[in-house]
Parts: structure tokens; C-alpha cells; sequence
């Protein structure tokens, strides 16, 4: 083994290290209230760590092998303690990766345009990387106030099934068994719904909803059968309710020859920020359960 090669193990262990470190030490540090992720989670620690490992490491490529390979041990670390699950890992990586990697670029031209060519470079990017976690640490006081505020999200979904409103009513206000096809994000980890029960009709019945990881307890706020049912949600156990709950719900029938026209909308408060990131993943997901609710509902109504 020569000398080239040991010291290209031991620069990717140290950048490996690195990158690591500022990962999943940003991320314990974020994550003591686990009620809110922002930017600073999703995009500026990420980014810092990509900065770091380019700053220790001068190769593009050893670059690139220690950026992988840091958050791929953070991430794994994750969800082999628990602290997070594959499916909330997965839908963020895109956004970790890509934060780190422009991290890694800019990190990569400031060393090589400023950094090296100043007297002692090396204490200059000690005194750099010193700086970076308080850097995270006042950009999370300045965002904590704006990431705390819940935002509201409501996504519809339409079907059309082949039975009247009376009998398509009944059908929605009391799932017995849900079963079937799943869409992707239901086959890969999304809770999966299983059940509703409604003790009595009216404003003011209690609709327990159980899923295969927790339930959603609703109170009937308006009944207009067959017509109009509003939800609002009083309890939920399901994953991830630290930062998504269900607000509310609502199916709206109308007759349209012989057939039923449904309209499903359910309002979410979210504390996951960026949103133009998390909006679509929440949309997908939501309207996923619609989907699969549908889809029963579509079978229910064939005739036997």
C-alpha cells in the first residue's frame, strides 16, 4: 500500500468525519423541540456540511466521496436508533443532497480562490470551520419565530361512482374494511387506512378513522345527509403529528345521472419548511390516502 493511496484513505475519513459530524450534530441540535423543521435543518445544515468537507478536502472527487458518505452514515444513523423513519428520510434526501452538494462547490472555490492563497491557510479554514456551528445556532434563533407558525394546507379530490348519493353516504360515514391496491407512498411506509367508525349520525358523532400505525378521532361539526359531511379532528396518533395534524375534513355529494359526483378535501397544519419543497410531498401524500379511499369506494359501488 503506498503512500499515495494512505493518504487518500485517510483524507476521505477525515472529510467522511467531517461531514458527518456537522450532519447529525446540526440535526441533534435542531431537533430538541421536534415540532418544526426549517430551512436551517433542510437547507443550511446540509449546505455547511458540504462546506466543510470542502474546505479539508482538495480533490473534487474525494469531494464528492465524502459528501456521499457523511450524510449516508447520518442518515442511516437515523434510522437505525429511531430518531427518524425511512419514509420521512427518503422525501428529504433530495433536498439534504442538493443543499450539500452546493455547499461543497462554494466551499471548494472559496479554498482554492481565497483560502489557499492567504498566509497560514490552514488556521484560516480551523478558524472557518469553527465558526460554522455558531453560525447555525443565530440562524436558528432568527427563524425559530417564523417556522413556529402552522400553516394550513387543503387538498381535494374528486370521484365519480356509479350509485346514488343515499347509498354512497353511507358508505363514507362508516368504512368497515379498507383493503386493496395501494398507491406508492401507502406501499412504502405512508399510514395505510384501514377503518372508520361513527357511533351515531348527526353534528356531534365521534368517527374514529384507525390506521395500521395509530387513528384519527373526528367530531361531526355538520351532517347534511346526503349532501354535505364536515369533520374536525379532536385526536391523532399517527406518525409525525409533531410537525403535520389533521385540522379537518369533508365529503360533499352531488347527484349527477344516477351516478354520484364525491368531492374529499382534508386541511393539514404543517410546521415543514421550505414549502415549496414540502407542499407537493404533503399534496402526494394526502391525496394518496383519497386515492386509496376512493378506490374502495369504486369497488363497494359495483354490483356484486
Amino acid at each position: 500500500m503506498g503512500p499515495h493511496f494512505k493518504n487518500a484513505i485517510k483524507g476521505t475519513s477525515v472529510g467522511t468525519l467531517v461531514g458527518f459530524a456537522f450532519m447529525f450534530g446540526g440535526y441533534l441540535f435542531l431537533r430538541r423541540d421536534q415540532t418544526q423543521f426549517g430551512w436551517v435543518m433542510f437547507i443550511l445544515v446540509p449546505f455547511v456540511a458540504g462546506f466543510a468537507v470542502a474546505a479539508i478536502v482538495r480533490k473534487p472527487a474525494r469531494i464528492l466521496a465524502c459528501g456521499v458518505c457523511g450524510v449516508a452514515l447520518c442518515l442511516l444513523l437515523l434510522f437505525f436508533t429511531g430518531l427518524e423513519g425511512y419514509l420521512c428520510i427518503l422525501l428529504a434526501s433530495p433536498l439534504l443532497a442538493s443543499a450539500m452538494a452546493v455547499g461543497a462547490i462554494i466551499g471548494y472555490q472559496i479554498r482554492g480562490r481565497i483560502i489557499d492563497r492567504m498566509d497560514g491557510p490552514g488556521k484560516k479554514t480551523m478558524l472557518l470551520l469553527l465558526l460554522c456551528p455558531f453560525f447555525i445556532a443565530a440562524a436558528d434563533r432568527i427563524e425559530r419565530p417564523f417556522r413556529a407558525m402552522q400553516q394550513h394546507e387543503t387538498f381535494t379530490t374528486v370521484t365519480i361512482v356509479s350509485i346514488a348519493p343515499e347509498r354512497t353516504w353511507d358508505l363514507l360515514a362508516q368504512m368497515h374494511h379498507l383493503d386493496g391496491p395501494r398507491p406508492f407512498l401507502l406501499a412504502i411506509g405512508l399510514p395505510v387506512p384501514q377503518s372508520c367508525a361513527l357511533d351515531h349520525e348527526g353534528i356531534g358523532g365521534h368517527r374514529v378513522c384507525y390506521f395500521n400505525s395509530g387513528v384519527i378521532e373526528q367530531e361531526v361539526t355538520e351532517w347534511r345527509r346526503p349532501s354535505y359531511m364536515g369533520l374536525i379532528t379532536r385526536r391523532n396518533t399517527l406518525p409525525g403529528r409533531h410537525w403535520l395534524n389533521f385540522i379537518d375534513a369533508s365529503y360533499e355529494l352531488t347527484s349527477i345521472d344516477r351516478h354520484t359526483h364525491v368531492v374529499r378535501k382534508t386541511t393539514i397544519g404543517t410546521r415543514l419548511y421550505p414549502r415549496w419543497y414540502w407542499r407537493p410531498l404533503e399534496r402526494w401524500g394526502v391525496t394518496s390516502e383519497h386515492e386509496y379511499i376512493f378506490s374502495n369506494l369504486q369497488r363497494w359501488s359495483q354490483p356484486n
